[in-house]
């Protein structure tokens, strides 16, 4: 726990099970979500979705897709054969952890919340200059996830740019195995790449068959706005289906240049790239879990930037959670996000708003943690967006009413002009959660910040960052297993970078 700026690392306070959400708001009407699904479906049947893969266009056209009439390698999808792939989606899904306690059980009523992956950069903890990310920063921030008790997943928050290209993937997942026992998700650039991470997550599961049982791995397919699937992100999702892991499709279309600039228009053109990739993994295997990822954002005009933290990225991100539930998909959003470069004002407001919405709206998996600072990861806003959630999950909690909270005994008992400091029952809702008292944001009076001095944020969250890495210890691999698994990665290094 955190006091004045001390980690004591207390493991035992560490909740990993998703939070409950009581309520959730429409930010689309009903005849909205299905003007937007009947627009994805023309979108489907008349202009179709391009596919490099000459595998995946021959699982389609089997499947009952047709070929464009005069767009190359473009594939059209009648609506009987869309509506028919989506009654066979499976209803949300699970995610494995290497720990059983980890696992993260998806069900339309429970949320949860992961880092943000692929940053390049990273803030120096000690020198606060923003620098290239190294593999040692991979297995520190994953350290740091390990320990928060709103990250519920890990991903490559940055991009170890001292590993070879050829071995980036498999010294990144290396890392991140070695660091934490919650679910784990990875990326892989071709085919090849996923036989590895299967192989290095056979080494936990106790071989292949174990792991398709409990997949422990995935894999994800992103398509490049609009409308296209390059042969590496088909031929991932292909292998990913075979061996039974959960797919993960991304599409990250920008409003304004890879998608129309209105919001609708490039939900619609979004839904209709993730159907499409939907119907690839069922050709292999309808039964994958697969997570509805999207990611629309917006371009500012005046200067090209991609923008992330304004409210129609939070509208975007609200209205992608009532679409993948229409589907019964789990909805992974963007949550905490923002543009600015620096610890102010704004970071906060823009980081709460483009949470707080789509959580409200019942989003099942929440991105961002930890990214956003110029394409790098920040230690401290690992450990500043972690507080972020504890604030949106309070408020996506709701209000319990029942006859212990009404209190009408209690109100009885103090009457007039009494006060209810000293009643169990306040101790007993205090500790419960009724109130959540944050560890982390200064609460002083203002005789005492007077006093004692002010004390920023991120210096704060800087100590307790500190902190976790002196002081916790993510579950470690057995023995047994890291032997196998250097062994794996030691037989990639010979076959990506050719060494003999």
């Amino acid at each position: 726990m955190l006091f004045g700026g001390a980690w004591t690392g207390e493991r035992e306070a560490i909740h990993l099970e998703g939070k409950k959400v009581r309520f959730k708001l429409k930010v689309l009407a009903d005849d909205q979500l299905e003007d937007i699904h009947e627009a994805t479906l023309k979108i489907l049947e008349r202009t179709g979705v391009r596919f490099d893969s000459e595998n995946a266009r021959a699982r389609l056209l089997k499947a009952g897709a047709a070929k464009h009439p005069s767009r190359k390698d473009v594939l059209t999808f009648p609506r009987s054969m869309v509506k028919d792939s989506i009654r066979k989606i499976p209803h949300y899904g699970t995610y494995f952890a290497r720990e059983p306690k980890n696992d993260m059980k998806f069900d339309g009523e429970h949320q949860f919340a992961h880092g943000t992956g692929g940053n390049p950069n990273m803030k120096d903890l000690d020198t606060n200059e923003v620098r290239m990310a190294r593999l040692d920063d991979v297995e520190k921030v994953t350290r740091i996830m390990d320990a928060l008790p709103n990250c519920h997943s890990i991903s490559n928050l940055v991009v170890a740019t001292d590993v070879p290209p050829e071995m980036l993937v498999v010294k990144s997942m290396e890392a991140m195995m070695k660091n934490s026992s919650k679910c784990i998700s990875g990326y892989a650039l071709n085919v090849p790449t996923v036989e590895i991470l299967a192989k290095m997550w056979a080494c936990v599961t106790g071989g292949m068959e174990a792991l398709r049982k409990r997949p422990l791995l995935d894999v994800y397919g992103s398509p490049s706005s609009p409308l296209t699937y390059d042969a590496h992100a088909a031929d991932v999702m292909i292998r990913g289906a075979e061996y039974g892991v959960p797919v993960d499709l991304v599409p990250c279309p920008i409003s304004g240049g890879t998608a129309p600039m209105t919001l609708a228009g490039g939900l619609a053109q979004q839904n209709a790239e993730l159907l499409a990739g939907v119907m690839l993994v069922q050709s292999v295997e309808p039964k994958t879990v697969i997570q509805y990822s999207a990611r629309l954002s917006m371009m500012d005009l005046r200067s090209g930037n991609n923008v992330w933290g304004n409210p129609e990225m939070a509208l975007a991100s609200a209205a992608a959670v009532q679409i993948a539930h229409r589907y019964h998909m789990i909805a992974d959003v963007y949550g905490v996000t923002s543009d600015v470069y620096q610890f102010d004002m704004q970071m906060g407001i823009e980081r709460t708003m483009t949470a707080l919405l789509p959580a409200l709206s019942g989003a099942d998996n929440l991105s961002g943690i930890g990214g956003g600072w110029e394409n790098a990861g920040s230690y401290e806003l690992l450990v500043i967006d972690d507080e972020i959630y504890s604030d949106v999950f309070r408020i996506t909690g709701g209000i319990g009413v029942d006859d212990d909270s009404l209190a009408l005994d209690m109100i009885d008992k103090v009457g007039p002009m009494g006060n209810f400091l000293a009643l169990p029952h306040t101790m007993k809702h205090l500790r419960a959660g009724e109130m959540r008292i944050s560890e982390l944001y200064d609460k002083r009076t203002g005789e005492r910040v007077r006093k004692e001095g002010l004390r920023p944020l991120q210096d704060a969250a800087r100590g307790k960052v500190k902190n976790i890495l002196k002081e916790h210890q993510p579950t470690p691999l057995d023995k047994d297993v890291e032997r196998e698994l250097a062994k794996v990665v030691k037989e990639a290094e010979k076959k990506l970078m050719g060494k003999h």
